[in-house]
């Protein structure tokens, strides 16, 4: 098969029926309460007319054997091949063969998100890991229903309410309370099929067995600048003072112990065991401040995603304190622009860039809300299409918006670096997970047992922070057992009416910009009816709210960039925006795509 084969294609040519996807033709754009439903949802409209299927299964089985060859390959060299029961993508092609071994082994989509999650911070543990934390959305095609499950760090009870981490030389200060183990170990209990120790098993194999060096852990490496790291950070990491480079080979004995010990043991090995004391040891080591009740305390958060209708599709994303109303609020305000083929490019790209701003600059209203009803409502404004219908007259068709935008923003000090997983399995379930240890390497303090922990509490905001000259945010204001503000956002899409038509997952990195890319990518595919490898190729923009400029990575096209300078952007590019890795179905068809952009990501599908 072709390598930027879609979906779409195949339904013409397998005859199968669908309902139209755009907003005119879908009627009511209200969102509705989601209901549960007992009939099968492609049991109608949505199969192959019988002689199709023949021929599509005569066809399977007759080039079997080249199927074989091009899933291995697919697997480990990222190119796309369609097929019916599943896919999974992922940051590391290690971690997408994992996440295929799973489904084979009739393991749930749940389940081989839990193995790939955790193999992702085996491989590449500069992004993610057991020391840190995340958010994973899960949505079940046949019941109609949705879950997020937030296991993002929190604030440890003696955290100091005042100072500057940025310039702290306590790197201990910056550890919150690792949420990963417990997060997956909830979604396992909530959606696995496989016995626990048999998922966690399979993610300590690879890290018993080893695995060869990622491109983007090795530049992560060569760009180390602080020499004060530990002895067994530097064994790892540095062996024998040198940096890892890509394709090493390399074991990590002590993660799998670990990942062994949690799989027999539970989750109380990691929160009120040995491994416990360990960690609390070395923060303190560092001058952290976790001790026992912090994660004696620790929990999961399982709630309802937040969600609109976009072009006669529900799109769901994360409540705060993940940044999803924020996303929800550039869809609104886009939808009322005249977005068609017919319009000027240069048009659409310039509502874009000042949809984001106002995006962005509202995200600055969000965080914890816990203990603050005024992020309940600012959330309840943000996804309100009378409220996007507002905020869409503040752009002006002709010019930028002006450096002092009218609206409260701060700074972000969100991580870029974010680990991705995406599965759709032959359960009917999607799932999209994305976890993170903030900066790369987290806090850099690693325990004798292999941890690496997370430097999350950067994300909060600060009383007498001057970096940036930036206020702090009052909602994002740093508390003892709270989560901090998120830009990270796992995003799951479905037809609003029906079950046929096209279901998508994305996820994305680095920070902010996640934000910005997940939502061209949305546009392209929803409103410019653009396949998912176009969409995820195409070139993207961000606007940099503190400094007025816009972003573009090196995709995007010279004369788009002089219709952006044209009204009034100053425009920077760089290299990369950021990466957004998707996978979609479309009725009973599945493909799995990574970004082009990133050299070790992969995307596979199952038989």
């Amino acid at each position: 098969m072709e390598q930027n084969s879609d979906p779409d294609s195949f339904l013409k040519s397998a005859r199968l029926q669908r309902l139209p996807s755009s907003s005119s033709e879908m009627g009511s754009q209200d969102v509705s309460p989601l209901q549960e439903t007992s009939k099968d949802p492609f049991s109608g409209d949505c199969s192959c007319w019988q002689d199709g299927l023949t021929v599509i299964i005569t066809a399977c089985l007759t080039f079997a054997t080249g199927v074989t060859v091009a899933l291995i390959m697919q697997i480990y060299f990222g190119d796309p091949q369609i097929f019916h029961r599943g896919a999974v993508v992922t940051d590391a092609a290690r971690c997408t063969a994992l996440g295929i071994e799973v489904l084979n082994k009739q393991g749930s989509s749940v389940d081989a998100a839990i193995a790939s999650a955790l193999c992702a911070g085996i491989v590449n543990p500069h992004t993610s890991g057991i020391g840190g934390g995340g958010v994973m959305l899960v949505h079940d095609i046949r019941k109609n229903r949705s879950w997020v499950i937030d296991f993002r760090e929190v604030a440890p009870l003696g955290i100091p309410l005042e100072g500057d981490l940025q310039k702290d030389t306590k790197p201990g200060l910056l550890v919150g309370v690792p949420g990963m183990i417990q997060g997956m170990h909830q979604a396992h209990e909530l959606h696995g099929r496989l016995p626990w120790s048999k998922l966690l098993g399979l993610a300590a194999g690879v890290a018993h067995d080893g695995f060869n060096v990622t491109y983007d852990l090795a530049k992560a490496v060569s760009e180390l600048k602080d020499l004060n790291y530990s002895d067994k950070f530097r064994e790892i990491f540095l062996p024998d003072g040198q940096p890892l480079v890509p394709g090493m080979f390399v074991r990590r004995l002590d993660l799998a112990a670990v990942l062994e010990l949690v799989g027999a043991e539970g989750v109380s090995a990691f929160y009120s065991g040995n491994l416990t004391q360990e960690i609390i040891s070395e923060v303190h080591n560092y001058g952290g401040v976790l001790v026992e009740e912090d994660f004696s305390n620790y929990s999961v958060t399982v709630e309802n995603p937040i969600h609109t209708v976009y072009q006669g599709h529900l799109v769901f994303s994360p409540p705060p304190p993940h940044v999803g109303p924020a996303l929800i609020t550039a869809l609104n305000i886009l939808e009322g622009f005249n977005i068609t083929s017919q319009v000027s490019r240069g048009n659409i790209l310039h509502w874009m860039a000042e949809t984001l701003k106002i995006a962005l600059s509202l995200a600055s209203n969000l965080g914890d809300p816990s203990d603050d009803v005024s992020v309940t409502h600012a959330a309840e404004d943000m996804v309100s299409k009378s409220e996007a219908n507002s905020l869409r007259q503040l752009i002006n068709d002709s010019q930028s918006f002006s450096s002092d935008l009218h609206m409260p923003h701060f700074s972000v000090e969100s991580g870029p670096a974010a680990s991705q997983v995406l599965v759709m399995g032959p359960d009917d379930f999607i799932v999209a997970v994305v976890s993170s240890l903030n900066h790369p390497f987290g806090s850099g303090i690693i325990t004798p047992s292999g941890v690496l922990l997370n430097s999350q509490m950067l994300d909060f905001s600060w009383q007498n922070k001057t970096m940036n000259h930036s206020i702090p945010r009052p909602q994002n204001l740093i508390q003892p057992r709270k989560r901090p503000l998120s830009f990270l956002l796992p995003t799951i899409v479905r037809p609003s009416e029906g079950m046929c038509g096209t279901y998508l997952c994305l996820g994305a990195n680095n920070g902010d910009k996640a934000l910005s890319s997940i939502i061209q990518v949305l546009v392209n595919v929803l409103t410019f009816n653009k396949n998912l490898s176009e969409s995820l190729s195409l070139g993207r923009l961000h606007p940099q709210l503190q400094s007025n400029i816009l972003q573009v990575d090196s995709e995007f096209p010279e004369e788009d960039i002089e219709f952006l300078v044209a009204r009034g952007h100053q425009v920077d590019k760089v290299k990369v925006v950021s990466l957004v890795h998707g996978a979609r179905r479309t009725n009973s068809f599945i493909i799995g795509l990574k970004d082009p952009r990133s050299v070790d990501a992969a995307g596979a599908t199952v038989l």
